[in-house]
């Protein structure tokens, strides 16, 4: 293994992991208070729009993934959305949401793909069949699942599966990574053993977005969680095309090369003193634990043919 990169052509473009605000209706044992809470004001919209404007100036065409917190609390989220659908360099438009806002909201939203992360210790089922209808109704929008996989909710995770498989919803069961500590890898050990085994036999039904090439004529193409699952995700020491390919917008408007802000600050886009980085950066993790970052180009410095 020498180097990672995307299915799809995406060294052209730049993926913008956009965390729009630290408010959300739930808040999960697991996720961390530093992105979540239910009181942080939402970001002005007039901010927003200048950060689209800023954004579509980096001159390469633009995949927008909304995150958060939930997104789609803000009461301005769908005038923004309405205003990116007119610039003609925003390419790609996905959401990433919790599923608790009615059906009609998401069949009205201008996006093309909608990311669902089904959370169990809320109303599961009632998401399931938010998430069933939006994708009958949303005709052309792509609908993922992520099943967060809550070590005390296997029996409710193992039938969320069962239902998404027989509406032919594409979905990954993703490990809980608890927020304590300075962890590179998931939990593994919270889990019951045969859950555990269950989570890693099951492949993502998600199409395969990654490429791991082997060598120059051989590599092997699977889902980035797929990757995560295997531990095929160690980078340390790698030449990573982080900053070049993709950025990640934290709630305050402090811009990074990616998830994992490895290389730091690139300075704050919401008050103009942002600049995009023209050079790859050395990956000092142990592991690339974001499905975001592993697509992204990167190769083993210390790779010869």
């Amino acid at each position: 293994m020498y180097k990672v990169t995307s299915r799809w052509p995406h060294e052209k473009s730049v993926k913008i992991e956009w965390n729009l605000g630290k408010r959300c209706n739930y808040d999960c044992s697991y996720c961390p208070g530093a992105i979540h809470d239910n009181h942080s004001p939402h970001t002005d919209y007039f901010i927003l729009q200048n950060t689209v404007d800023m954004l579509c100036e980096i001159g390469k065409p633009i995949r927008l993934s909304f995150t958060g917190g939930e997104p789609c609390v803000h009461p301005d989220f769908e005038r923004l959305i309405t205003y990116i659908n007119k610039k003609p360099n925003i390419e790609f438009i996905s959401v990433t949401t919790n599923g608790t806002r009615k059906p009609l909201y998401y069949q009205n939203l201008l996006v093309d793909q909608y990311v669902f992360s089904i959370h169990f210790e809320y109303d599961w089922t009632h998401t399931i069949y938010t998430v069933k209808t939006v994708n009958e109704i949303s005709n052309g929008v792509h609908v993922l699942v992520n099943l967060m996989a809550h070590q005390d909710k296997m029996s409710d995770v193992r039938h969320a599966s069962f239902l998404l498989d027989s509406f032919n919803i594409p979905h990954n069961i993703r490990r809980v990574r608890w927020t304590e500590g300075d962890h590179d890898l998931f939990d593994d050990m919270r889990y019951d053993q045969n859950d555990l085994d269950w989570i890693l036999s099951k492949a993502s039904t998600v199409g395969p977005n990654t490429i791991i090439h082997f060598t120059d004529k051989t590599g092997l193409t699977m889902h980035a969680n797929d990757i995560i699952k295997k531990h095929l995700n160690h980078f340390k020491g790698w030449t990573c095309n982080a900053g070049i390919e993709s950025l990640m917008i934290n709630w305050d408007g402090d811009v990074h090369r990616a998830t994992c802000r490895v290389g730091g600050s690139l300075g704050n886009i919401y008050t103009g003193t942002f600049s995009i980085p023209t050079e790859p950066v050395i990956c000092t993790r142990n592991f690339c634990t974001c499905a975001a970052d592993i697509p992204l180009t990167k190769y083993d410095s210390n790779h010869s043919n």
